[in-house]
């Protein structure tokens, strides 16, 4: 496990007193709210108040007081230490527990390794990385994922997913 986990990114400054729009990578908004710890750049910083919206959220951290500071942090991750990590329901999973993972289809074809995870609007999309360094886009629906063993370290997909037609 990363000593780190992202819950969000900050996507722009807001107003002139150094809040922060920030796009949330969690699904527990209370990440956010006044009083929680959260680490930017490795540092430790405090929301001193937080404004829901969709999709960003507007919050404001200790140490970043105007909008030069805060357009400074563009881009950047707000993580969590990971022993802070909350429990899922069962069949959910942090995209750091399935990346690295190995992926082999249900007929026992290894494919290669779950190398990204792509958070799309209709849901996720997992980057698989071949055995031959060939990217293939595999959507986690339960159309297409069989089964996920974290002890295993391997995720099973449908073989359909890997059938490619040659066009000539």
């Amino acid at each position: 496990m990363p000593e780190f986990v992202r819950v969000g990114q900050v996507t722009a400054p807001f107003g002139v007193q150094g809040a922060v729009k920030v796009y949330p990578l969690t699904d527990f908004e209370d990440r956010f709210a006044p009083g929680s710890e959260l680490f930017l750049d490795g540092e430790a910083r405090r929301v001193e108040w937080w404004k829901p919206g969709h999709p960003t959220v507007t919050l404001k951290l200790t140490g970043i007081d105007n909008r030069t500071l805060a357009e400074l942090h563009r881009g950047r991750y707000l993580e969590v230490p990971s022993e802070a990590v909350k429990p899922l329901s069962p069949g959910s999973y942090y995209h750091h527990q399935l990346v690295g993972l190995a992926v082999v289809t249900d007929g026992g074809r290894k494919v290669g390794e779950l190398s990204s995870v792509l958070e799309r609007p209709a849901n996720d999309v997992w980057v698989i990385t071949g055995e031959d360094g060939a990217e293939h886009l595999v959507p986690a629906t339960r159309d297409a994922v069989v089964g996920i063993d974290l002890e295993a370290g391997r995720v099973t997909v449908k073989a359909w997913v890997f059938d490619v037609e040659e066009v000539r």
